[in-house]
């Protein structure tokens, strides 16, 4: 393997640079972690620079503060009660391909984790859920560029370092695009979820992958409609240090997208830490609450567009930045979590790297259970 995989330090992996290139000379390559970097064919590299300028890292991002904020909720409860959050990706996505749009989200067929091209309403549901790994967006690219040419509207909704990449990607051609970033705190690699899922599944084939159930953060695995193995956030591996932020991509831990500042048209997730008591909400929120910034006036149509469809309260703005650390800084790079990327990558398996590294942690659980006891 290329040593300069390795030495792109703050690459996101999206893979714009890899389709952008005329010449067809950069791969995208795994680290020892499972996580891609363009690796360059220099014999065939024409210094066209297409891929700097593709590249959402590569200088300032383009980022503006947030116009509004709002909370909201699906008014179709079988809808909110299948979406994470309060259904808000779930209805924006609807409305555009009733609009005569496109949508690319991010689906999952068993454990292979990619975004896809959606036109048709009786395949949203594959957009539908969490996924608490890197999406591959190889492949998507090109056809979202020729939609954008066919003069179709077109919504994306990925992370805010895919949407900075599909952004520069579609140039002068954006006008009829869309961007929603959801709230990302970091990404594991596709490796290492898939590793997990062998090792807790006895190897059996899952056709079928959830992170979320309502509010309440569990994994679950099944194969033809049975239930291999479920697991809360405290007792699954790969979850629990996803959500410690111990098992992400190395650039995450520096991200120029955590901050209140936002490169999308709309940012959505959780909306954490509302005040619900000196500011109750005029409706029922027990199984998720969306956030809604828009940041352009694209943003504040879509938010107009679907509000027949959702309840939506208006909160500030600061309330939202507040509740949710990832507007504000990056995830912390603890020495756990190194020590944990360092095990994986010299040859531990993902679960054994996991229960080292929280040996400690473990011991403590172990022996506050005994002393309850007493």
């Amino acid at each position: 393997m290329s040593d300069n995989i390795s030495s792109v330090k703050n690459c996101t992996g999206c893979s714009a640079c890899s389709s952008v290139c005329p010449r067809h000379c950069i791969t995208m390559r795994e680290d020892r972690l499972g996580f891609e970097y363009p690796v360059v064919d220099e014999s065939a590299c024409v210094s066209c620079g297409l891929c700097l300028k593709t590249c959402p890292v590569a200088g300032s991002p383009d980022l503006a503060y947030p116009m509004n904020a709002y909370a909201a909720r699906s008014i179709d409860d079988r809808d909110y009660l299948t979406s994470s959050s309060g259904g808000a990706a779930s209805v924006l996505s609807r409305h555009m391909i009733k609009s005569g749009g496109v949508v690319y989200g991010c689906a999952s067929d068993g454990t292979d984790v990619r975004h896809v091209r959606v036109d048709r309403l009786d395949d949203l549901p594959r957009l539908k859920g969490s996924k608490y790994v890197q999406s591959s967006l190889s492949g998507v690219f090109d056809p979202l560029k020729q939609d954008l040419k066919d003069g179709r509207d077109v919504l994306f909704i990925g992370t805010p370092c895919q949407v900075a990449a599909v952004r520069r990607y579609a140039g002068k051609l954006s006008d009829k695009l869309y961007l929603v970033d959801l709230i990302c705190h970091g990404v594991p690699s596709r490796k290492m979820l898939k590793e997990h899922v062998a090792c807790v599944s006895g190897g059996r084939p899952v056709d079928k992958m959830s992170f979320r159930n309502g509010n309440r953060f569990e994994l679950t695995l099944a194969s033809a409609g049975e239930v291999l193995y479920r697991a809360d956030n405290d007792r699954d591996m790969y979850y629990n240090v996803f959500l410690r932020g111990l098992s992400y991509r190395d650039g995450c831990y520096r991200c120029l997208f955590a901050r209140p500042e936002r490169g999308s048209d709309i940012t959505i997730g959780d909306f954490w830490g509302i005040d619900t008591k000196s500011h109750p909400l005029p409706f029922d929120c027990d199984s998720g609450l969306s956030v809604m910034l828009p940041v352009t006036g694209k943003g504040k149509r879509l938010v107009e567009m679907i509000s027949c469809d959702m309840k939506i309260e208006g909160r500030s703005i600061e309330e939202a930045v507040n509740g949710n650390s990832q507007l504000r800084k990056p995830t912390r790079n603890t020495f756990r979590g190194r020590l944990l990327r360092y095990l994986y990558a010299h040859g531990l398996s993902f679960d054994a790297a996991v229960r080292i590294s929280l040996f400690d942690k473990k011991l403590r659980d172990i022996y506050r259970k005994i002393i309850g006891r007493r």
